[in-house]
């Protein structure tokens, strides 16, 4: 399955996803979407962060009949985190077909859930116990659902809501459609859906067809989602990579990172289906050529590189399954080398690095972001790397008499330090392009951003500004 379109979604789903930067579908889209829409029951073990949610919401969406305001559609989710991610999502997916929706979990005013209740809903997301209170009330009416889904099932029963569960799915309509999400398939699993479902089509989509590579060091690092551009930003300064691939869900994803990092003077690229041949070509020859020392990609982008420099691949989004974590891992350690793969993890997808280390067998080590200190540390190594160098090839003859001047007046090593902190805080320039023989930049030249001058950034509740302006590699 190649895009939505070949699924015969309606144009405003069509036009949605393509709003929410949705490329094409992941492998528990292609597999549950069709499936839905034909009224099948299914089972399906998906990841949390593999699209499953629009696995789901497309065909909850499509099927809704916009002209009745009668909860139409329910999906239950273990906590009001996930009720109120899915209830973005979803409101996201229908809103060009006028989906109206309300989340119901507890810890919010009931008043708010009833007013919407009473204005008239097409779908409910919610947790078990505040929909069983507004069952017991006589506030809600599910007498029309015609399509449940179970979010994170397993989740679920080991939080001991089967019970509850259960009442639920015991007071909807026996003709209806119903959809179970899991992570894992527990033998509960199977059982709720041998009680509860009719013929369900069973999906197993997290079997890897082959093991990371043990030249690959694996770690993880546990990032809010608004942090995870500055975790990008201290992985990118203390790592210092030859080659780095960044892997994005969606091309919206890739185009905010890649214009965050380029406003801060990093090299970088991005790549996503949106783009045309000829300037995928281009792309990928600026990051061959050094150019480029960071590709930013979506899955479906990245499919058939070659970069055998790749040093570390950081998968800013948790990847859409375990076989997507080990093609995109993959892409580094090539040819004996050794490689580094670094996985962005919020913390309500603790559970899910698990089981993609169970399926994979490989041992993904949680360390912590590095600071900036560290990241201060890693530029006063490099420079003094640099003076090594210059020392060795004999490139400072011109400045002896210079410094042998100032000797009269000053301490050796207070000239020596001087002059490391001038280089040190010294603008970063870009890299001298190559003059070709009319004059003209080549294609790929006026398709490389042109490098920055990386400004002082204003120092943040958890980090303080260096005085060198929080510098970040420079191209030299």
């Amino acid at each position: 399955m190649s895009s939505f379109r070949d699924l015969g979604l309606s144009e405003p789903l069509l036009r949605s996803l393509d709003e929410m930067g949705f490329e094409e579908p992941t492998p528990v889209q292609a597999q549950a979407i069709p499936l839905l829409l034909q009224g099948r029951d299914v089972v399906a073990q998906a990841l949390t962060g593999t699209g499953k949610t629009a696995a789901f919401g497309v065909p909850l969406v499509e099927r809704i009949d916009i002209r009745r305001t009668s909860p139409q559609a329910v999906v239950m989710a273990p906590t009001r985190e996930l009720a109120v991610q899915v209830a973005g999502q979803l409101s996201g997916i229908g809103r060009h077909r006028g989906l109206l929706l309300v989340p119901i979990y507890g810890g919010q005013p009931i008043d708010r859930q009833l007013r919407a209740l009473r204005r008239g809903v097409h779908a409910i997301v919610a947790t078990p116990g505040r929909l069983m209170d507004h069952m017991r009330r006589g506030t809600v009416d599910l007498s029309r659902v015609a399509t449940l889904v179970l979010d994170e099932a397993d989740l679920m029963l080991d939080m001991g809501f089967l019970e509850d569960i259960e009442y639920i799915m015991s007071h909807l309509p026996s003709e209806r459609l119903t959809a179970l999400f899991s992570a894992t398939m527990p033998e509960p699993i199977l059982a709720l859906a041998r009680s509860y479902m009719h013929e369900p089509e069973i999906l197993r989509l997290s079997r890897p067809r082959a093991l990371t590579v043990p030249e690959t060091n694996q770690i993880y690092y546990q990032v809010p989602f608004r942090r995870k551009l500055d975790a990008l930003c201290r992985v990118l300064d203390v790592k210092q990579p030859e080659r780095a691939l960044v892997f994005c869900a969606t091309k919206r994803t890739v185009d905010d990172v890649v214009e965050s990092l380029q406003g801060q003077g990093y090299m970088v690229e991005g790549l996503h289906g949106d783009m045309s041949q000829p300037v995928r070509e281009r792309v990928l020859r600026a990051l061959r050529s050094g150019q480029a020392e960071v590709l930013v990609a979506t899955d479906v982008a990245a499919r058939g590189l070659d970069i055998p420099e790749v040093t570390h691949v950081v998968n800013f989004d948790i990847p859409p399954d375990a076989e997507y974590y080990v093609h995109r891992i993959g892409r580094t350690s090539r040819l004996g080398r050794k490689g580094e793969a670094i996985t962005f993890v919020n913390p309500w997808e603790m559970r899910e690095i698990r089981v993609i280390e169970r399926i994979t067998g490989a041992r993904i080590q949680r360390q912590e972001v590095p600071s900036m200190a560290e990241a201060e540390d890693r530029e006063a190594q490099l420079l003094e790397e640099r003076l090594a160098e210059t020392l060795s090839a004999g490139r400072w003859g011109r400045f002896r008499a210079m410094v042998e001047g100032m000797l009269v007046d000053h301490d050796p090593v207070d000239v020596a330090a001087a002059a490391l902190s001038m280089v040190a805080a010294r603008p970063a320039r870009a890299k001298p392009q190559p003059a070709t023989l009319t004059g003209q930049a080549t294609p790929i030249e006026q398709a490389a951003p042109t490098r920055k001058a990386r400004p002082t950034r204003k120092a943040s509740p958890t980090r303080k500004a260096s005085p060198e302006g929080k510098r970040r590699r420079r191209a030299v």
